[in-house]
Protein backbone atom coordinates (compact mmCIF):
# COMPACT_ATOMS: atom_id res chain seq x y z
CA UNK A 1 0.00 0.00 0.00
CA UNK A 2 1.19 3.36 -0.59
CA UNK A 3 1.93 5.55 2.21
CA UNK A 4 -1.43 6.84 3.52
CA UNK A 5 -0.05 10.19 4.74
CA UNK A 6 2.63 12.06 2.27
CA UNK A 7 5.73 13.55 3.80
CA UNK A 8 4.35 16.56 4.44
CA UNK A 9 0.97 15.44 6.64
CA UNK A 10 3.47 13.36 8.50
CA UNK A 11 5.29 16.11 9.62
CA UNK A 12 2.19 18.17 10.15
CA UNK A 13 0.71 15.44 12.46
CA UNK A 14 4.00 14.69 14.25
CA UNK A 15 3.77 19.11 15.00
CA UNK A 16 0.40 18.85 16.45
CA UNK A 17 0.80 15.81 18.39
CA UNK A 18 3.97 17.81 20.16
CA UNK A 19 1.81 21.11 20.47
CA UNK A 20 -1.37 19.23 21.87
CA UNK A 21 1.28 17.61 24.27
CA UNK A 22 2.96 21.58 25.67
CA UNK A 23 -1.14 22.47 25.43
CA UNK A 24 -2.47 19.63 27.68
CA UNK A 25 0.47 20.06 29.98
CA UNK A 26 -0.33 23.97 30.68
CA UNK A 27 -3.89 23.33 30.97
CA UNK A 28 -3.29 21.35 33.64
CA UNK A 29 -1.09 23.26 34.96
CA UNK A 30 -2.86 26.38 34.41
CA UNK A 31 -6.69 26.36 33.75
CA UNK A 32 -7.63 23.02 36.40
CA UNK A 33 -7.53 20.71 32.96
CA UNK A 34 -9.81 22.66 31.57
CA UNK A 35 -9.01 22.89 27.51
CA UNK A 36 -9.08 25.93 26.04
CA UNK A 37 -10.21 27.00 22.00
CA UNK A 38 -6.38 26.95 20.96
CA UNK A 39 -6.25 22.79 22.33
CA UNK A 40 -9.67 22.37 20.52
CA UNK A 41 -8.45 23.31 17.00
CA UNK A 42 -5.45 21.38 17.54
CA UNK A 43 -7.23 18.31 18.13
CA UNK A 44 -9.58 19.11 15.65
CA UNK A 45 -6.44 19.10 13.31
CA UNK A 46 -5.27 16.01 14.66
CA UNK A 47 -8.53 14.86 13.99
CA UNK A 48 -8.57 15.49 10.36
CA UNK A 49 -5.36 13.97 9.20
CA UNK A 50 -6.24 11.17 11.02
CA UNK A 51 -9.55 11.04 9.21
CA UNK A 52 -7.66 11.06 5.56
CA UNK A 53 -5.15 8.83 6.54
CA UNK A 54 -8.51 6.09 7.49
CA UNK A 55 -10.21 7.20 4.21
CA UNK A 56 -7.03 6.28 2.01
CA UNK A 57 -6.81 2.86 3.86
CA UNK A 58 -9.97 1.96 3.55
CA UNK A 59 -10.44 3.01 -0.58
CA UNK A 60 -6.85 1.25 -1.14
CA UNK A 61 -8.00 -1.94 1.00
CA UNK A 62 -11.65 -2.49 -0.76
CA UNK A 63 -9.89 -1.65 -4.49
CA UNK A 64 -7.43 -4.40 -3.64
CA UNK A 65 -10.20 -6.60 -2.08
CA UNK A 66 -12.19 -6.03 -5.28
CA UNK A 67 -9.87 -6.55 -7.74
CA UNK A 68 -8.51 -10.16 -6.71
CA UNK A 69 -12.27 -11.72 -5.73
CA UNK A 70 -13.44 -10.26 -8.99
CA UNK A 71 -10.86 -11.70 -11.49
CA UNK A 72 -9.34 -14.69 -9.72
CA UNK A 73 -10.43 -18.29 -9.36
CA UNK A 74 -8.32 -18.69 -6.05
CA UNK A 75 -6.98 -16.37 -3.74
CA UNK A 76 -4.65 -17.62 -1.38
CA UNK A 77 -3.55 -16.20 1.73
CA UNK A 78 -2.02 -16.70 5.27
CA UNK A 79 -3.37 -17.53 8.12
CA UNK A 80 -1.68 -15.14 9.77
CA UNK A 81 -2.02 -14.04 13.93
CA UNK A 82 -1.60 -10.55 13.15
CA UNK A 83 -2.27 -9.75 17.30
CA UNK A 84 1.09 -12.07 18.16
CA UNK A 85 2.87 -10.72 15.13
CA UNK A 86 2.03 -6.76 16.75
CA UNK A 87 2.96 -7.44 20.15
CA UNK A 88 4.93 -4.98 22.20
CA UNK A 89 8.92 -5.53 22.40
CA UNK A 90 9.19 -3.80 25.37
CA UNK A 91 9.09 -6.43 28.15
CA UNK A 92 9.18 -5.88 31.42
CA UNK A 93 11.06 -4.04 33.93
CA UNK A 94 12.95 -7.37 34.89
CA UNK A 95 13.79 -8.15 31.42
CA UNK A 96 13.48 -4.94 29.47
CA UNK A 97 12.99 -5.81 25.45
CA UNK A 98 15.53 -4.81 22.94
CA UNK A 99 14.97 -3.05 19.57
CA UNK A 100 11.88 -1.57 21.27
CA UNK A 101 11.90 1.77 18.62
CA UNK A 102 12.24 -0.61 15.88
CA UNK A 103 9.74 -3.27 16.46
CA UNK A 104 7.47 -0.37 17.11
CA UNK A 105 7.86 0.88 13.63
CA UNK A 106 7.18 -2.59 11.90
CA UNK A 107 4.01 -2.96 14.25
CA UNK A 108 2.76 0.62 12.58
CA UNK A 109 3.90 -0.83 9.00
CA UNK A 110 1.86 -4.57 9.75
CA UNK A 111 -1.10 -2.48 11.04
CA UNK A 112 -1.56 0.28 8.51
CA UNK A 113 -1.57 -2.01 6.35
CA UNK A 114 -4.37 -3.73 7.92
CA UNK A 115 -4.24 -7.35 7.43
CA UNK A 116 -6.92 -8.56 9.08
CA UNK A 117 -9.08 -6.18 7.15
CA UNK A 118 -8.47 -7.22 3.82
CA UNK A 119 -8.99 -10.95 5.03
CA UNK A 120 -12.40 -10.10 6.10
CA UNK A 121 -13.39 -8.31 2.52
CA UNK A 122 -11.65 -11.04 0.67
CA UNK A 123 -13.92 -13.57 2.71
CA UNK A 124 -17.44 -11.97 1.72
CA UNK A 125 -15.97 -10.76 -1.42
CA UNK A 126 -14.85 -13.89 -2.68
CA UNK A 127 -18.71 -15.55 -1.69
CA UNK A 128 -19.69 -11.96 -3.88
CA UNK A 129 -17.96 -12.95 -7.09
CA UNK A 130 -18.10 -16.40 -6.85
CA UNK A 131 -13.70 -16.83 -6.68
CA UNK A 132 -12.82 -19.21 -3.78
CA UNK A 133 -10.63 -17.73 -0.73
CA UNK A 134 -7.92 -20.41 0.78
CA UNK A 135 -5.87 -20.08 3.78
CA UNK A 136 -3.00 -21.98 4.18
CA UNK A 137 -0.21 -22.02 6.99
CA UNK A 138 2.37 -19.29 6.80
CA UNK A 139 5.24 -21.15 8.62
CA UNK A 140 7.99 -20.58 6.85
CA UNK A 141 6.97 -18.97 3.32
CA UNK A 142 9.81 -16.76 3.46
CA UNK A 143 12.31 -19.29 3.85
CA UNK A 144 11.04 -21.85 1.40
CA UNK A 145 12.75 -21.91 -2.34
CA UNK A 146 9.95 -21.34 -5.29
CA UNK A 147 12.50 -23.39 -7.20
CA UNK A 148 13.70 -26.40 -5.13
CA UNK A 149 11.37 -26.00 -1.96
CA UNK A 150 13.99 -26.17 0.56
CA UNK A 151 13.84 -24.48 3.30
CA UNK A 152 16.58 -22.90 5.11
CA UNK A 153 16.49 -19.76 7.00
CA UNK A 154 20.07 -18.88 5.95
CA UNK A 155 18.39 -17.93 2.25
CA UNK A 156 17.01 -14.73 3.18
CA UNK A 157 18.87 -13.54 5.97
CA UNK A 158 17.47 -10.65 8.41
CA UNK A 159 14.89 -8.74 6.33
CA UNK A 160 16.50 -7.81 3.36
CA UNK A 161 14.76 -7.84 0.34
CA UNK A 162 16.80 -10.31 -1.66
CA UNK A 163 16.29 -14.18 -1.75
CA UNK A 164 18.54 -16.29 -2.57
CA UNK A 165 18.42 -19.83 -1.69
CA UNK A 166 21.78 -21.69 -0.25
CA UNK A 167 20.77 -24.71 -2.04
CA UNK A 168 19.94 -24.46 -6.21
CA UNK A 169 21.08 -21.00 -6.22
CA UNK A 170 17.94 -19.50 -7.09
CA UNK A 171 17.43 -15.69 -6.55
CA UNK A 172 14.36 -13.41 -6.51
CA UNK A 173 12.93 -10.91 -4.90
CA UNK A 174 12.04 -11.98 -1.40
CA UNK A 175 8.09 -10.76 -1.22
CA UNK A 176 7.87 -12.35 -5.11
CA UNK A 177 9.35 -15.55 -3.56
CA UNK A 178 7.30 -16.04 -0.80
CA UNK A 179 4.16 -15.80 -2.83
CA UNK A 180 4.65 -18.06 -5.30
CA UNK A 181 5.26 -20.51 -2.07
CA UNK A 182 1.57 -18.95 -1.18
CA UNK A 183 -0.23 -20.08 -4.17
CA UNK A 184 1.39 -23.34 -4.50
CA UNK A 185 0.24 -24.47 -1.36
CA UNK A 186 -2.63 -23.01 -2.08
CA UNK A 187 -3.26 -25.05 -5.22
CA UNK A 188 -2.53 -27.83 -3.12
CA UNK A 189 -5.34 -30.14 -0.83
CA UNK A 190 -5.26 -28.92 2.73
CA UNK A 191 -5.75 -25.42 2.41
CA UNK A 192 -8.92 -24.67 3.74
CA UNK A 193 -11.22 -23.54 1.05
CA UNK A 194 -13.80 -20.75 2.25
CA UNK A 195 -16.80 -18.81 1.03
CA UNK A 196 -16.93 -20.54 -2.30
CA UNK A 197 -20.48 -20.03 -4.44
CA UNK A 198 -19.72 -22.72 -6.57
CA UNK A 199 -22.22 -25.65 -5.92
CA UNK A 200 -19.94 -28.46 -7.29
CA UNK A 201 -16.97 -28.80 -5.45
CA UNK A 202 -13.82 -29.20 -7.64
CA UNK A 203 -10.68 -30.53 -7.40
CA UNK A 204 -7.95 -28.77 -8.04
CA UNK A 205 -4.83 -30.32 -10.27
CA UNK A 206 -1.53 -29.34 -8.78
CA UNK A 207 0.45 -27.81 -12.00
CA UNK A 208 3.22 -30.13 -13.04
CA UNK A 209 7.28 -29.04 -11.64
CA UNK A 210 7.99 -27.43 -8.96
CA UNK A 211 6.51 -23.97 -9.06
CA UNK A 212 5.83 -20.89 -10.83
CA UNK A 213 8.59 -19.14 -11.74
CA UNK A 214 8.71 -15.41 -12.59
CA UNK A 215 8.86 -14.69 -16.70
CA UNK A 216 11.89 -13.66 -17.96
CA UNK A 217 11.78 -10.30 -19.87
CA UNK A 218 11.41 -10.33 -23.62
CA UNK A 219 14.20 -8.63 -25.33
CA UNK A 220 13.28 -5.54 -26.88
CA UNK A 221 13.30 -5.61 -30.65
CA UNK A 222 15.58 -2.74 -32.41
CA UNK A 223 12.75 -0.31 -34.19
Amino acid sequence: MPPSLTDSEKKRLKHLEQKKARQVTYAKKHNGGKYGRRLHRTIAGIGKLRTRQANRRRDFTHRLTTDLAKNHGVVGIEDLRVKNMTASAKGTVEKPGKNVRAKAGLNRSILDNTPDERRRQLTYKARLYGSELRVVPPFHTSQTCAACGRVDPESRKGCGRLFACVHCGHEDDADYNASVEIEARARRTGGTVTNSTRSVPRTRVPATGRRRMREAPKPAHAS
